[in-house]
C-alpha cells in the first residue's frame, strides 16, 4: 500500500512542470469547417462560441499546421473572411470584423457622450465579461461583476454586446445615455461532448443509445449522505430502493429491471474510467444472526467532487465493460481544477435535522394484557382499557395503568447531520491541480448511534510536452459507525420491539435502573420468577426474543471502522491530432473492522455475553491501454475507431473471530471468552479483456457504431471462460436531413432516431466449479481426562459445483426517438427495449443420496422489456423568472420464460422466510419478484370461509398473491429562478406493486396499532360459513387477528407511494453586494428530503423500506422510519 501512495506522489509532482503556449497539429483536407474547429477545441480544451447568421460552419476548408500556435492557426483558418475571432480564458469568440475603414475625422467630429447600462441573460443574471464595443472601431470594454458597464462614444454611435454562447446585440443609442443589454441563448454552439464507456469523448448527438445524465449540483444542495440515493426519481427506468437502516444503510440500484434470477442485479460503477467495488453491505438474513447493514460501497463517494453522473442503460451504451456490465453502468466524472483561473475556494456547509417522516397510527385505549383483563407478564396489549389506576411492573414496582411516555418518539432524538466542504482549485493553460475535503458527521435518531465519514481528494492534470499529458487523482475515505440498527427478526431491532411493547408499559419504567438491569434479589411477585441481574423488560416470558430498547441501544453495541484508497493515473501520447494512445492504472483498496458486543444479563443464548470481531480487506486493479484513431476520412466521412486491453485483479480477505460465554462479564476480547472460534476466507479473481470500437459518421448526420470485447474469467474452466461480447448501433439526425432538403419545421430544433442491438454477460463468483471442504472446530467433552477437547474438521458444502459452469448472457435491442423544439424549451427523449437473459445460473435441488442438498447448472431465461420516457421543458423564460420542468416515466416487465427441467419456482428469500408465511419466487411462466403465500379461503363468490370459531381460513398451499415490481415509475422536477431566489422541488412515485407488511403484522398481533382498537368485546367477521350460511359468530379483536397472522393475504399491501423527496429554497447575494468583499458568490438555501409521503396504502409504514437488498424485495419487517431532514445549506466561493 505505501508504494502505490508513494507512486500517486511521484506522479503528482510531475505538475510542478512549466508549460509553454497552446499548440496544433492537424490535417484536413475538404473538411467542413464545423469538423476544424472541432478539432481545435479538443486539442486545446478550448470552446467556440458564434452565432449562425455570422459564421458559416458548412464552408470546406483545408488546412495543415505542425505544433503551431493557436492564434496562428486562427489566422490560417479564417484569412480572407469577414470573420474575427477574440480569445478569452477558455473560450473563443468568432464575430463579424469591424468595418475599420471609417473616417477618423467623422467620428471626432461627433459628440461624445458616456453610456453606462447592464447586460443580463434571459433570466435576469448579470453576464459578467461580456464586451460591449462601439460598433465599427476597436472601442470598447467588458462588464463588470454585475453585468455593469461604462463607455464614452459618440452620441450617434451603435453598441454592439457579445458573450460566449449568446447571440450579439446590436443598439443604436440616438444620444441615449443609459442602455441595458439581455441576451439570448444561441443554439448554435458545438455539440455537447460527453464521456462515454472506457472514457471515450463521443458528440452526444451521435450516440445510438440511451444515455441519461445528473449534474454534480443536483446532488450537493438536498444532500444525501448516500450518493446513490440522491439519484431516486431524477433518472427514467432507475429504480433506488433503500434498506430500513436509516443514513447508514446500503441502498439496492436496478437499471431496467433485473437481469438475474438469482445473481447480481446491481450495475458497474465506474469512476473517472475506472471500475470499482460497489457491493453492498446489506444482508439477506432475516433472523439478524448479529448481522448488520453495512452500507454501500457508492455511498463512499464525496457528491461534493462529482462533476457529473453519466447512468448508461442499456448493454449497447455499456457493452464495451464485458460481462461486468450486464446490468448497466453508471459512470462518474469527478471535478478537476481546469476550468478555474488562479486560486479558486469553495467552502459549503449543510446543516440537517432527521425525525421520521411519517408514524403507524397506535391505539391508546387498551393496555398490557390477554382477554381484556390486566396480566402484569403479558407480552401483549390485549388487557383492560387503561384507566391511570396503580399497577405494578414486571419487579413490583408502583406504575400508573395508563399509555404516559410510550411514543416513539419519547424514546428516539432528533437526529442531525453536518456536512462541511472545503475545495480549493488553479490552472494555467497546461496545468490544473484540485484539491477537496469533505466531513460528515451524524448524530443518529436512535439514542447512542452516529456515524462520522471524512474524505480527501488531490487530483492533477498536466501537458508534460506538446504531445504527452498526464492525469491523477488519489482519494482516501475514512468513516467509523457506532450501533447500525439491527434488522428484521434480530432481538436487538429497536422498531420491531416497540411494535410489540404494549401500550401501558412507559419507557420510563424501562430506563428506570442506571444499567437497565433488575438489581439484585429482585423476583417477579406474580411468579416469583428470580429476576437478578436480567435486563429490564415488560416481560420475562420472551426476553430473549422482546429486548428493552435501551437496552439494545446501550448493552448490545456494534462498531465498524472503513478506511478505502480510491485512486488512478494516467498518460496520454498524441501521435498527431488523429492519432493517440493512452495507458492507465487505477486501484480501489479498502479494509473494515466490524466488533459486535452483546451484553452479560440475557436470559437465553450467551447469558454471560458475546463477543464478534471480523476484519476484510479488498483489492481492485484495473491496468488498461486504449489507441484511438479520429479521422476526417473525406469530405462527409468521419472515423472514431480505439482498440486497447484491460487486466482485472480482485482479491479478498477476511478474517473472522466469535467468543462466548465471556469469562469477565461485558469484556469484550477475544480472550476472554470460555469457548472461542475463528476462519479465515480468501478469494481471488481475475479478467483480461480486449475490445475494440468503430464509430462511421457520414455528413454528420448518419452515424454507426460497432463495438466488440472478448473476455477471460478465472472464475470459469477453460472450456468456457472465453466469451465474446458485440453491439452495434446507428443514428440519424433526421432534422439535418430535412434543413438539406428544405422541408424542416422552423419549431423543431433538433431530432434523431436510434437503434442498437448488444449482447452482455453476468459472470460468476469464483470457487464455483470445484468442491471443496470448510476447515472448522468441534468441542467434545472427554471422560478421561475431564477436559472439553477441541477437534479440527473438515466440513464438505452442501453444494455440488459445476465444472462446466457458463457465465449469464443478456441479448438486447433498443430503439428511442430525441427531439428538441421551440429554440431547446421543449424536450423529448423516449426509448423502447427488450432483453433476453439467458444460461441463468440456478441452484437446483438434487437428490439426497448424492451427498449434496444442491448443484450450480445454467438454465432459464428472463426477458424485460420496457418503455422510458424523459421530457424536459421551460414552460416560461423572462427577464426575472424563469421556470424548468423535468419529468420522467418508465415502465418495465420482466417474465421468467423457462427454468431448468423439473424446475418450476426458484425461491429468492432467506428460506427461514416461510415460517412467517412468504416467499420471493420466480416461477416458469410468471413475473420476476412474484410474491407467494397462503390466501383466505374463499367460495365460488369470492366471500370469506369463516370457520366454527368465527374467524377466517387460509389454504395450505403457497399461492401466487402479488408481485413486487412497480407497474410504473415516475418522478418531475420543478426549478423556478426569480431575480436572486430560485426554489425547486421533486416529487416522485411508484405505481403498483405489492409488498408483504411484516411489521402490520407483528403490530396488530401484538394489540398494539390502531386497526385493532374495535371488537375488543366483540365482533363478526364478514363471510360465510362452510355451509354457506352468512357468519353470525361472535369473536373478539384479540383471536381475530391472531388467526390473521397464520395467513399471508391480509399483509399483502398496495405498494403505490407518492412522496416530495426533496425541496430547496436558495438566495444568491447580489454580486454587488459582495464586490468590496473576498467573496465572489454566497448561496444560502433552506433545504429538506423526504418531506411528505403524498399517497400511501401502507398505515403510516414506507412500503419501499425493505430488511434487505438482495434480490428478495417486497417484504417489510420491523424496518426503522424513513427519516425526514430539513435544514441549511450554505455555499461560499473566494
Amino acid at each position: 500500500m505505501k508504494r502505490v501512495i508513494l507512486a500517486f506522489l511521484v506522479m503528482f509532482l510531475c505538475t510542478t512542470i512549466t508549460v509553454s503556449a497552446q499548440k496544433v497539429t492537424m490535417n484536413l483536407q475538404h473538411a467542413k469547417l464545423e469538423k476544424v474547429l472541432s478539432t481545435i477545441a479538443e486539442q486545446t480544451g478550448y470552446t467556440f462560441a458564434y452565432s449562425q447568421p455570422v459564421v458559416n460552419t458548412d464552408r470546406i476548408v483545408s488546412i495543415e499546421v505542425t505544433n503551431t500556435d493557436l492564434p496562428q492557426v486562427l489566422q490560417k483558418v479564417f484569412s480572407g473572411t469577414n470573420i474575427s475571432y477574440e480569445i478569452r480564458d477558455k473560450k473563443i469568440l468568432l464575430s463579424e470584423k469591424k468595418d475599420v475603414n471609417q473616417d477618423p475625422k467623422t467620428t471626432q467630429q461627433t459628440q461624445k457622450i458616456t453610456v453606462k447600462g447592464i447586460a443580463l441573460d434571459e433570466a435576469g443574471e448579470p453576464l459578467i465579461g461580456a464586451s460591449v464595443s462601439e460598433k465599427g472601431i476597436t472601442n470598447g470594454t467588458m462588464t463588470g461583476v454585475d453585468g455593469d458597464y461604462s463607455l464614452t462614444v459618440p452620441a450617434n454611435a451603435t453598441l454592439v454586446v457579445t458573450f460566449v454562447g449568446y447571440l450579439s446585440q446590436e443598439i443604436p443609442l440616438n444620444g441615449q445615455k443609459t442602455v441595458d443589454f439581455t441576451l439570448k441563448e444561441d443554439s448554435k454552439m458545438l455539440d455537447e461532448v460527453v464521456v462515454t464507456a472506457l472514457g471515450i469523448k463521443r458528440d452526444k448527438k451521435s450516440l445510438g443509445y440511451a444515455m441519461q445524465e445528473v449534474k454534480g449540483d443536483q446532488l450537493t444542495e438536498t444532500r444525501d449522505a448516500n450518493v446513490a440515493n440522491a439519484l431516486a426519481g431524477k433518472v427514467a427506468g432507475l429504480q433506488i430502493k433503500q434498506s430500513g437502516t436509516g443514513v447508514t444503510g446500503s441502498s439496492r440500484i436496478v437499471l431496467r429491471g433485473g437481469n438475474s434470477i438469482a445473481g447480481n442485479n446491481q450495475p458497474l460503477v465506474v469512476v473517472d474510467g475506472v471500475p470499482i467495488d460497489s457491493s453492498t453491505g446489506g444482508t439477506d438474513d432475516f433472523w439478524g444472526n448479529h448481522s448488520v447493514d453495512k452500507g454501500s460501497s457508492m455511498a463512499d463517494i464525496s457528491p461534493d467532487d462529482i462533476e457529473s453522473i453519466s447512468v448508461l442503460k442499456g448493454p449497447a451504451a455499456a457493452a464495451l465493460y464485458g460481462s461486468r456490465a450486464g446490468n448497466g453502468v453508471i459512470m462518474i466524472t469527478t471535478k478537476t481544477g481546469k476550468n478555474q483561473k488562479g486560486i479558486g475556494i469553495s467552502y459549503n456547509s449543510n446543516l440537517t435535522f432527521e425525525r421520521p417522516m411519517q408514524l403507524p397510527k397506535y391505539q391508546n385505549t387498551y393496555g398490557q394484557g390477554e382477554n381484556g383483563k390486566y396480566v402484569q407478564n403479558s407480552v401483549g396489549s390485549w388487557g383492560a382499557k387503561m384507566d391511570g389506576s396503580q399497577i405494578t411492573d414486571l419487579a413490583g414496582n408502583p406504575t400508573t395503568y395508563s399509555s404516559g411516555d410510550n411514543d416513539l418518539m419519547d424514546f428516539l432524538r432528533t437526529g442531525t447531520t453536518w456536512t462541511n466542504s472545503l475545495d480549493l482549485s488553479s490552472s494555467s493553460d497546461k496545468n490544473s491541480i484540485r484539491v477537496g475535503v469533505m466531513n460528515l458527521r451524524n448524530k443518529g435518531v436512535v439514542p447512542n448511534s452516529s456515524f462520522n465519514k471524512t474524505s480527501a481528494t488531490l487530483r492533477a492534470t498536466a501537458d508534460l510536452t506538446d504531445k504527452l499529458s498526464f492525469d491523477a487523482k488519489i482519494t482516501y475515505y475514512t468513516q467509523k459507525t457506532e450501533n447500525r440498527i439491527k434488522l428484521a427478526g434480530d432481538p436487538d431491532n429497536i422498531f420491531r420491539n416497540y411494535l410489540l411493547m404494549p401500550r401501558s408499559v412507559h419507557f420510563s419504567d424501562l430506563n428506570r435502573y442506571p444499567d437497565y438491569k433488575f438489581p439484585e434479589n429482585t423476583k417477579n411477585p406474580a411468579n416469583s420468577a428470580d429476576l437478578s441481574g436480567k435486563p429490564v423488560s415488560w416481560t420475562d416470558q420472551y426476553s430473549g426474543l422482546i429486548r428493552n430498547p435501551y437496552w439494545a441501544a446501550y448493552k448490545d453495541t456494534n462498531s465498524d471502522r472503513r478506511d478505502r484508497v480510491l485512486g488512478f493515473g494516467s498518460l496520454k501520447y498524441e501521435f498527431t491530432d488523429w492519432l493517440n494512445i493512452q495507458a492507465r492504472y487505477g486501484i480501489d483498496y479498502f479494509s473494515t473492522q466490524y466488533e459486535m458486543r452483546d451484553a452479560t444479563g440475557l436470559p437465553y443464548w450467551f447469558a454471560q455475553g458475546q463477543y464478534i470481531m471480523n476484519k476484510e480487506t479488498s483489492y481492485e486493479a484495473n491496468a488498461d491501454v486504449l489507441l484511438t484513431f479520429n479521422k476526417q476520412l473525406s469530405e462527409k466521412v468521419g472515423l472514431l475507431a480505439t482498440a486497447g486491453g484491460n487486466l482485472m485483479y480482485r482479491r479478498a480477505d477476511g478474517i473472522y473471530g466469535e467468543t462466548g460465554p465471556m469469562i469477565i462479564p461485558d469484556f469484550h476480547t477475544l480472550a476472554n471468552a470460555g469457548k472461542s472460534s475463528a476462519r479465515s476466507a480468501l478469494t481471488k479473481k481475475a479478467i483480461n479483456s480486449l475490445y475494440a470500437t468503430a464509430s462511421l459518421s457520414y455528413d454528420n448526420t448518419l452515424y454507426l457504431d460497432v463495438t466488440a470485447r472478448n473476455d477471460w474469467s478465472s472464475a470459469l474452466s477453460a472450456d468456457n471462460r472465453s466469451y465474446f461480447y458485440p453491439s452495434v448501433g446507428t443514428s440519424w439526425l433526421f432534422t439535418e436531413s430535412l434543413n438539406k432538403w428544405n422541408i424542416k419545421p422552423s419549431f423543431i430544433d433538433f431530432g434523431k432516431l436510434r437503434l442498437s442491438w448488444a449482447e452482455v454477460g453476468n459472470d460468476t463468483d469464483p470457487y464455483r466449479l470445484l468442491d471443496y471442504l470448510t476447515l472448522g472446530t468441534t468441542y467434545v467433552y472427554n471422560p478421561e481426562t475431564d477436559q472439553v477437547e477441541t477437534i479440527l474438521n473438515g466440513k464438505k458444502s452442501n453444494i455440488l459445483n459445476n465444472p462446466d459452469l457458463k457465465n449469464e448472457t443478456i441479448t438486447s435491442w433498443e430503439a428511442g426517438l430525441e427531439l428538441r423544439a421551440f429554440n431547446n424549451r421543449l424536450g423529448l427523449d423516449f426509448a423502447y427495449y427488450t432483453k433476453d437473459a439467458t444460461d441463468q445460473i440456478l441452484k437446483m435441488n438434487v437428490p439426497a443420496s448424492t451427498g449434496y442438498s444442491f448443484k450450480y447448472v445454467n438454465a432459464g431465461k428472463l426477458r424485460n422489456n420496457g418503455v422510458e420516457i424523459l421530457l424536459t421543458g421551460t414552460p416560461v423564460k423572462t427577464k426575472d423568472f424563469s421556470w424548468d420542468i423535468t419529468l420522467n416515466y418508465s415502465k418495465n416487465k420482466s417474465k421468467i420464460i423457462e427454468l431448468a427441467d423439473g424446475i418450476e419456482t426458484q425461491e429468492l428469500q432467506d428460506p427461514s422466510l416461510g415460517s412467517l408465511g412468504i416467499k420471493i419466487v420466480a416461477a416458469a411462466g410468471g413475473t420476476y419478484g412474484d410474491i407467494y403465500g397462503k390466501a383466505y379461503a374463499r367460495n365460488d363468490k369470492g366471500e370469506l370461509i369463516i370457520n366454527e370459531n368465527g374467524l377466517p381460513t387460509f389454504g395450505s398451499d403457497f399461492v401466487k398473491l402479488g408481485n413486487y415490481n412497480p407497474d410504473w415509475m415516475g418522478g418531475i422536477s420543478n426549478a423556478f429562478h426569480f431575480r436572486n431566489f430560485d426554489f425547486s422541488f421533486q416529487i416522485d412515485g411508484r405505481f403498483g406493486g405489492d409488498v408483504f407488511m411484516g411489521s402490520i403484522q407483528s403490530g396488530t398481533g401484538a394489540g398494539t396499532l390502531k386497526m385493532t382498537e374495535s371488537g375488543r368485546d366483540k365482533m363478526v367477521v364478514a363471510g360465510v360459513t362452510a355451509s354457506g350460511q352468512v357468519n353470525a359468530i361472535e369473536t373478539t379483536a384479540e383471536k381475530y387477528w391472531a388467526q390473521l397472522a397464520t395467513g399471508t393475504e391480509p399483509w399483502i399491501y398496495d405498494a403505490t407511494n407518492i412522496r416530495l423527496r426533496e425541496m430547496s429554497l436558495g438566495y444568491s447575494f447580489p454580486r454587488k453586494m459582495l464586490s468590496k468583499t473576498p467573496f465572489q458568490k454566497i448561496k444560502l438555501s433552506l433545504v429538506g428530503r423526504n418531506l411528505w409521503m403524498i399517497y400511501s396504502k401502507t398505515k403510516g409504514f414506507d412500503p419501499e423500506s425493505g430488511y434487505s437488498t438482495s434480490n428478495a424485495q417486497g417484504i417489510e419487517f420491523g424496518s426503522m422510519p424513513t427519516m425526514s431532514s430539513y435544514g441549511f445549506n450554505l455555499n461560499v466561493t473566494f
